[in-house]
């Protein structure tokens, strides 16, 4: 099996993280994907004169952010069998997850929810909402 976990580092993200090793029992033969987007804004070229965006993950500014994020929800998988692999990828997180997880074949991606009010989703996205519509395989939300 090949299982994708979203983070952000978020309680909720890690909160999923947590579920998925109490109640999923990868093993040597499975493959464990933490990928961590760096959000980026979809209309690059109009921020891009107010500030310098980043153009790869090896910027500085990206590893800065992400190396912890990626740090605190390896060490909650330390105990698995499986082969974990941080992946970090530029974007939109919802589009840039969807394309990995269609790419890589996965089997279940496990993602967290912030448990906003649906006009605060509306107005912010969903990231979690947007896997479960989007992704090409089953999706695990954890609350």
């Amino acid at each position: 099996m090949r299982y994708i976990l979203a983070t952000d580092g978020s309680q909720a993200s890690l909160k999923a993280t947590r579920f998925f090793v109490r109640h999923f029992c990868p093993g040597p033969e499975d493959e464990v994907f933490v990928v961590y987007v760096f959000p980026l804004p979809a209309d690059r070229e109009v921020y891009a004169e107010v500030a310098p965006l980043p153009k790869d993950v090896q910027d500085e500014r990206v590893t800065r952010v992400a190396r912890p994020v990626l740090d605190r929800t390896t060490a909650l998988l330390a105990e698995l069998d499986s082969r974990v692999e941080e992946v970090l990828l530029l974007g939109d997180p919802a589009k840039e997850i969807v394309v990995f997880a269609t790419t890589m074949r996965a089997d279940l991606v496990v993602a967290g929810t912030h448990g906003r009010s649906l006009a605060r989703e509306l107005y912010l996205g969903s990231v979690s909402s947007a896997l479960t519509h989007l992704a090409p395989c089953s999706v695990l939300v954890v609350r």
